[in-house]
C-alpha cells in the first residue's frame, strides 16, 4: 500500500499559524464574552439593588395611606409590566407589592436572617424572563414588622437579546479576523519560504560539472546558509572524487598504453625466434616493462588514496634526526653504486608529532629522488634546522633548469636522470614527487623546491614540535 504524501512545508506552516491564531482568537472571544456578560449583568444588578434600596426606604418610612409608589416610579405601573416588587415582613405577611403584579406573586426568598443581596433569574408574573434581587432590611426598634424581605424583579429579555447580538457580532468579527489571519498566514508562509523554494529549484536544476554556481551566494537567510554551505561541500567532495577517478583512469590508460604496446611487440617478435639468447633478452625486457607497469599502478593507487583522504594521519612522537639517519643508512647501497655520499647535518635529537609511516615514506621518496638525479661522485646534503623546524635535502642538478621547477611534483613529469657509470638507465614512473606532495599535504606540511647555483633544494616545513600546541 503506497504511503500518503506528507503535507508540504508551506501547508504545515500555514496550518500551524492558523491553529495558533484560532486558539488566540478563540481565547479572545471567550474573554470578551465573559467580560461583556459580567459588565452587563453587573450594571443590571446594580440597578436592581438601587431600586430595592429606594423601595425599602420608602416602605420603612410609611406603608399605609401613602401615595402609590407607581406614581414616582412609573416602571412599576401595570401597563409597564416590566418591573415588579413584593415585600414581606418577618412574619411572612405581604407588606406591599407593585401594581404590575396584579394577582401574581414573586417567590419569597429564604434569607435565613442574612442581609446580603442575592441575585437570581426567574419567570415573571407576566410570563417574561426576568432577573431579581432578594434582600432583608432590618427595621427600627419597636416596629412590629421586625424586618422586610424584599424582592425586586425586572424583565431581562431585552438584555438577553442585546447579549445575543453582542455574541453574534463578536463571533462574526472573530470569524472574519480568523479568515483574514489565515489568508495572511498563507501569504506570509509563501513569502517567507520563497528562499527555500528558490534553493530547492536551484538544487533540482544543478548539473554535476565544473565550474558551477555556488548555492551559498551570500543572499540566503541565515537559517538556510549552513544547509547551502554543507550541500556545496558535499557536491565539491563528490566532484573531487569524480575528477580523481577520471584522472586516475586517464593517467592509467595513458601510462600503460606504451608499455602494453611494447609488451605486445616484444612478445610477437619473440615468437618468431628460437634463439635462447634472444628469448632471454625478450624475457628481461618483459620483466622491465612489468616492473614499470607495477610501479605506475602502485604509484597511482597510493596517490589516489592520499588525495581522496582515505589514509588517516596518526600522529605520534617521532625523532626526525633518527628517521633521517635510518633512511640514509637504508639507501647506502644505492649511494655506493652511484658513488654518492650523504652528508647529514642533523642535531642529536629533533622530536616532532607526526605520522611515522607517512614521514618515513616521504623522506625515502625525496632521498631516492635526490640519489636518482644527482651526478655520480657528488654529495647529497640532508640538513635539519631547528628555528623554524624544517628539513632541507639538496643535490647537484646540472640538467635541471629554472623553467622546470614549476613542473616538479606534477604527475608523470620525468626529468632526465643521470646515467649510472655502467650505462644503466633508471626506471621510474614520474609519480614520486607527486606522491611526496600528497604525503606532505596529508600531514599539514609544505613541500617546496628551489634551484640555486645548479643545486636543487627540497624543503619540508611545518613540522609540529612535541611542546607546541596542536593547530
Amino acid at each position: 500500500m503506497p504511503r500518503a504524501r506528507a503535507a508540504s512545508l508551506q501547508q504545515r506552516v500555514s496550518l500551524g499559524v492558523a491553529a495558533a491564531l484560532a486558539l488566540a482568537l478563540g481565547g479572545l472571544f471567550l474573554t470578551l464574552d465573559l467580560a461583556v456578560d459580567r459588565e452587563i449583568y453587573h450594571r443590571f444588578d446594580a440597578g436592581l439593588s438601587s431600586r430595592a434600596n429606594a423601595i425599602a426606604t420608602y416602605l420603612g418610612a410609611q406603608v399605609e395611606g401613602t401615595r402609590p409608589i407607581e406614581q414616582w416610579m412609573p416602571e412599576f405601573r401595570e401597563e409597564g409590566h416590566t418591573d415588579f416588587f413584593q415585600a414581606w415582613d418577618a412574619h411572612g405577611d405581604v407588606v406591599a407589592r407593585s401594581r404590575s403584579m396584579e394577582s401574581g406573586n414573586l417567590p419569597r426568598p429564604d434569607t435565613n436572617g442574612a442581609t446580603a443581596a442575592t441575585y437570581f433569574d426567574l419567570p415573571l408574573p407576566d410570563g417574561h424572563a426576568g432577573r431579581a434581587i432578594a434582600r432583608r432590611y432590618p427595621l427600627g426598634p419597636g416596629d412590629p414588622r421586625v424586618a422586610l424581605d424584599l424582592v425586586v424583579a425586572e424583565e431581562r429579555e431585552q438584555l438577553d437579546a442585546l447579549e445575543r447580538r453582542l455574541h453574534l457580532m463578536l463571533a462574526v468579527a472573530i470569524g472574519l479576523a480568523l479568515a483574514m489571519a489565515m489568508l495572511l498566514a498563507a501569504s506570509a508562509a509563501s513569502l517567507g519560504l520563497r528562499p527555500l523554494d528558490q534553493l530547492v529549484g536551484r538544487i533540482a536544476t544543478m548539473r554535476l560539472r565544473e565550474p558551477r554556481d555556488r548555492l551559498d551566494d551570500g543572499n540566503l537567510p541565515r537559517e538556510l546558509a549552513p544547509v547551502a554551505r554543507r550541500f556545496d561541500e558535499v557536491i565539491d567532495t563528490l566532484l573531487g572524487n569524480l575528477a580523481r577517478e577520471r584522472r586516475f583512469a586517464q593517467d592509467l590508460a595513458h601510462e600503460l598504453r606504451t608499455p602494453v604496446a611494447e609488451l605486445r611487440a616484444i612478445t610477437e617478435t619473440s615468437l618468431m625466434h628460437d634463439d635462447p639468447a634472444r628469448l632471454r633478452q625478450s624475457l628481461e625486457e618483459l620483466s622491465r616493462l612489468g616492473s614499470e607497469m607495477d610501479q605506475t599502478v602502485a604509484g597511482l593507487l597510493a596517490l589516489a588514496r592520499h588525495e581522496a583522504g582515505l589514509t588517516v594521519v596518526q600522529p605520534e612522537p617521532l625523532d626526525l634526526s633518527d628517521l633521517v639517519r635510518t633512511t640514509c643508512t637504508r639507501l647506502a647501497g644505492r649511494q655506493a653504486e652511484r658513488g654518492l655520499a650523504c652528508a647529514p647535518g642533523l642535531p642529536a635529537e629533533a622530536w616532532v608529532s607526526a605520522d611515522a609511516a607517512m614521514s618515513a615514506r616521504l623522506l625515502a621518496i625525496l632521498l631516492d629522488n635526490a640519489i636518482e638525479h644527482a651526478p655520480a661522485d657528488s654529495i647529497v646534503n640532508v640538513d635539519l634546522f631547528a628555528v623554524p623546524l624544517r628539513l632541507v635535502i639538496s643535490n647537484a642538478a646540472p640538467a635541471l633548469t629554472p623553467a622546470m621547477l614549476p613542473e616538479l611534483g606534477r604527475r608523470f613529469f620525468r626529468a632526465d636522470a643521470v646515467d649510472a657509470p655502467d650505462g644503466r638507465d633508471s626506471v621510474h614512473a614520474g609519480l614520486g614527487l607527486a606522491l611526496a606532495h600528497a604525503l606532505a599535504s596529508a600531514q599539514g606540511l609544505t613541500l617546496s623546491f628551489r634551484l640555486d647555483k645548479g643545486r636543487l633544494g627540497v624543503e619540508v616545513a611545518g613540522w609540529q614540535g612535541l611542546e607546541e600546541p596542536a593547530v
